[in-house]
């Protein structure tokens, strides 16, 4: 009934900023009750900031699906709340249920509900989330996964992102009966495209990525590495190993080492970088360019090129 009365807004006082109400964070919890099946609730936060003319909050959850609506509320005791007028406050609704895939849209507004004084949400719920470690030693990155359903399995692979996520190989099932929530997924290199990809093994189930070495020292280190020499067609060329804008052209190092001068003529943009007829001199060098800055890899520096 809250819902339906508190559906109508009318003006706030001038004394009142539409900002009392701010920074709402929408994620999902996992509440499992001893004797029944776990269950997938929203959790929502935010942030208000008392005040006398509101004696309380109300959240609502429409299913943009089903069209099915939710509404809880929390009032506030009116002694209090003058007594604290102004003091921010951290409120959070925990007991709306979801299910997985679900497409959510939420609202919270103030009770009474003063127009212009709401905050809302779209939100797809989606299950697993992921924390993860890596160790190089072993080129393992070991990945844990929380938030999913019990009795449901849920599938993990590493995969490197162009306009899909490429399988890179590793592959993984966690049995949902199982209560170890970690597999170990083996990588060959830490590029910047490389992401952690999870989804429930259950039909039109949404994939979620994570890909944690997108900025960083791994954006510049590996990316320049793929330069390859054919000494029958005297060619060199270079492949990204992950989507990339970049210029490439190649250059001559000079005295200094800090500085090394453009071949003219000599730039190119394309995915597949091919040079022709190149000499192989050990300060012929080849320069990558991006937003980010310049690198310069030097294939020929020591001696015979592999």
């Amino acid at each position: 009934a809250g819902g339906i009365f508190n559906s109508f807004c009318h003006d706030a006082p001038s004394s009142l900023s539409s900002m009392v109400l701010k920074s709402m964070k929408i994620s999902t919890v996992m509440k499992c009750v001893q004797g029944s099946p776990c269950s997938l609730h929203l959790n929502i936060k935010g942030t208000l900031s008392l005040n006398e003319n509101i004696r309380g909050l109300e959240i609502c959850s429409l299913s943009l699906d089903t069209q099915q609506s939710q509404c809880t509320n929390v009032r506030f005791v009116g002694k209090k709340s003058k007594m604290l007028n102004g003091e921010k406050v951290q409120v959070q609704f925990n007991c709306i249920e979801v299910n997985v895939a679900q497409h959510i849209y939420v609202t919270m507004k103030t009770v009474p509900n003063y127009c212009e004084v709401k905050l809302s949400q779209e939100y797809y719920v989606e299950a697993g989330n992921f924390d993860y470690s890596v160790d190089r030693a072993r080129k393992i990155i070991l990945v844990n996964v929380s938030s999913f359903l019990q009795d449901e399995d849920y599938y993990v692979r590493l995969c490197h992102k162009w306009f899909t996520c490429e399988d890179a190989g590793a592959f993984a099932v966690i049995k949902g009966k199982e209560s170890l929530r970690s597999v170990s997924l083996k990588y060959s290199r830490l590029l910047p495209c490389l992401c952690i990809e999870g989804w429930l093994a259950a039909p039109d189930a949404r994939r979620i990525q994570l890909c944690p070495f997108e900025n960083g020292k791994y954006y510049t280190k590996a990316l320049w590495d793929n330069i390859v020499y054919n000494p029958v067609t005297q060619t060199l060329t270079w492949e990204p190993a992950c989507p990339v804008l970049v210029m490439v052209n190649l250059c001559r190092l000079m005295n200094s080492i800090d500085h090394c001068e453009d071949i003219q003529n000599s730039s190119k943009t394309s995915d597949k970088v091919k040079y022709s007829r190149v000499d192989t001199h050990a300060r012929l060098c080849m320069k990558f360019t991006t937003k980010q800055g310049s690198w310069v890899k030097c294939p020929f520096a020591h001696g015979e090129f592999p």
